[in-house]
């Protein structure tokens, strides 16, 4: 069954980031990256961290500094370290 197209405006970088996924050949890889990129956007959108912050609430925005969220931004930091850049 075949997916309906979806008709939206992208941005210049949108664009390229879509482009880059569908240019990933159909393989396990593509699927796991699939699924990466949209796990890691949702996190970033609705941040869930599993404690609460010091004032007793559970984290609920990318903009606190809780474990979670540093955790998270030193994954980023390291894969980006590890992935040759390519202009």
């Amino acid at each position: 069954m075949t997916e309906p197209a979806i008709q939206t405006t992208l941005s210049t970088e949108e664009w390229k980031l879509v482009m880059a996924l569908r240019e990933i050949p159909d393989s396990p890889l593509r699927t796991k990256v699939s699924g990466l990129m949209g796990e890691l956007v949702r996190f970033i959108q609705q941040p869930r961290c599993l404690g609460m912050q010091s004032d007793g609430f559970p984290c609920g925005t990318p903009h606190t500094s809780c474990e979670e969220c540093q955790h998270m931004l030193k994954v980023l930091d390291d894969l980006a370290a590890r992935v040759p850049a390519q202009d």
